[in-house]
């Protein structure tokens, strides 16, 4: 029986950088956990606002709390996935759990996961979840089996939630596994992460319950961000430089067949699409990034046909056909 006082310790590692109107109530949330046995690892990425003075403020309530509270500063903005890596470097934990600064979790969170984990002698346990929006939360069911190629394809198509923050981890594990976040590359790190994880052949398990709530209406967040055309291409640099390195990882441990391979196309070219912009050196850069996707744009049910006909274009290097389609369509 799992002991919440002395149960094996997890690490909770939180890469902070602005949220000050959000990490308050993501600190209380962790702080308030039922289970006792944990270290939180906060990594400042150099942030802009008063995200820490808030942070340490509300650490200052939890006395008996604040000896297992750690701060990793920046000196310079260095990204969410070397925050994780850093993170995850400082970690001690048996276990290790990941969260958003900008998100909170139910006070049951933790014991039920590490309970999950030691009953089942897991390497990843994962969870449904919340979407939490200004009117309510959405619960979003995550049951996508326990096998690794399985929970690799559904996370490819978008269904599983490639997050790590729904998720925790045996830190042997991840150990032995050896995988790190793409320094640097700091979109969709976490799902192109997850996938090299899984492809490590873990023990899985499920919890069919939420407690994590991933909140969508932070406007300053990374993901609401991507409107401004030259921060959209550089994220998309970084997307494409997580789903390369993910993709390369399958290929070498022999993944890359079948329904999997299928899957991994699919990936690949709706991550390659964002390039597309309107001009023509965005149109060149989509024929020669990820060729091998190609073969999956009349399969992808994710894209219009019409844009299925406009990337054929392209794939046969046709871009004159390709701007005469959009003027006869005008889309």
């Amino acid at each position: 029986k799992l002991d919440v006082m002395s149960g094996p310790l997890l690490s909770y590692i939180i890469p902070v950088y602005n949220a000050e109107p959000y990490i308050e109530r993501c600190v209380r949330s962790l702080m308030e956990q039922s289970y006792e046995n944990i270290e939180y690892i906060f990594v400042d990425d150099c942030c802009k606002d008063n995200s820490m003075e808030v942070l340490r403020r509300t650490i200052d309530d939890y006395s008996e709390r604040k000896a297992s509270v750690r701060i990793i500063s920046h000196s310079v903005g260095r990204g969410s996935a070397t925050s994780r890596n850093d993170g995850l470097d400082a970690a001690e934990g048996e276990y290790i759990m990941f969260a958003d600064s900008d998100d909170y979790v139910d006070s049951d969170y933790v014991e039920s996961m590490v309970r999950k984990a030691e009953d089942g002698k897991y390497d990843i346990v994962y969870s449904d979840f919340y979407e939490s929006y200004a009117d309510g939360d959405r619960l979003i069911r995550q049951d996508y089996g326990t096998q690794p190629t399985g929970c690799i394809c559904s996370m490819l198509s978008r269904a599983m939630h490639g997050s790590t923050c729904n998720k925790s981890f045996r830190r042997k594990f991840l150990l032995h596994a050896g995988q790190r976040f793409v320094d640097g590359a700091d979109l969709f790190e976490d799902v192109g992460w997850n996938v090299r994880l899984m492809a490590c052949n873990p023990h899985i398990g499920y919890i069919s319950k939420a407690f994590y709530h991933y909140v969508k209406y932070n406007s300053s967040s990374i993901i609401a961000s991507m409107t401004d055309n030259a921060y959209s291409r550089m994220r998309c640099r970084q997307r494409m430089r997580n789903v390369e390195v993910a993709c390369h990882y399958l290929s070498d441990k022999g993944f890359m067949h079948g329904a999997l391979r299928r899957a991994a196309h699919i990936w690949m070219l709706m991550a390659k699409n964002d390039l597309i912009t309107s001009d023509d050196y965005s149109l060149k850069r989509w024929m020669v990034a990820f060729p091998e996707a190609d073969d999956a744009i009349w399969h992808c049910r994710q894209i219009t046909l019409n844009f299925k006909l406009l990337l054929t274009w392209l794939h046969f290097r046709c871009i004159s056909l390709y701007h005469l389609q959009k003027r006869l369509t005008g889309r």
